[in-house]
């Protein structure tokens, strides 16, 4: 007996895979997000003895910025797969144990920006890495908005995953059974 192609399931995970990376990718792009992550973003698809595994990847902060970061003050949520909305797991803490963002990082934001900060009382500018520091200490108090690049494509995916996984699977079987020869 001939083995069963999966032609059509194979075709349907790397359409499941590829929308909810297209989709991601949008809404990235929408919030201003776009760049080293969402290059980063991708799948694989690997075929086992029990069936696939489907393989999403992305940079090593994307869990921060598709979930959110709680601030000391501010609790951050973000809608996870199920479409629900649910508060993030991450969260800074305060100081003097909590660290803030990463100033090194801010710092070479802020220039790549082109961003000067200026002191209160004498309007002199101030440094970048003072500049850097301020921002480190707002975002560990306001903590980081959640996008959910990834929860809401996953979440509209799988809503229809369960009917159009077995109408391919169907179609597999069909396709298999037309090729036997009696």
């Amino acid at each position: 007996m001939s083995k069963l192609r999966k032609n059509n399931v194979e075709k349907y995970l790397r359409y499941f895979a590829e929308s909810v990376i297209k989709k991601g990718k949008q809404i990235l792009k929408a919030k201003g997000k776009e760049g080293k992550l969402s290059n980063s973003f991708k799948y694989r698809l690997e075929s086992t003895k029990e069936g696939y595994n489907l393989v999403f990847k992305a940079a090593d902060y994307a869990t921060f910025v598709d979930k959110g970061v709680s601030g000391t003050k501010t609790t951050r949520t973000y809608h996870n797969v199920f479409g629900k909305r649910q508060r993030s797991p991450f969260s800074y803490k305060p100081y003097p144990t909590g660290l803030g963002a990463n100033i090194g990082a801010l710092e070479k934001w802020i220039s790549r920006k082109g961003i000067k900060g200026r002191d209160k009382k004498t309007g002199k500018f101030i440094k970048t890495k003072s500049l850097a520091y301020l921002f480190s200490k707002s975002i560990q108090r306001k903590g980081l908005a959640a996008t959910s690049f990834f929860s809401k494509p996953m979440s509209v995916e799988l809503a229809k995953f369960d009917t159009e996984i077995l109408k391919n699977f169907k179609a597999d079987v069909i396709t298999h059974f037309e090729t036997i020869e009696l």
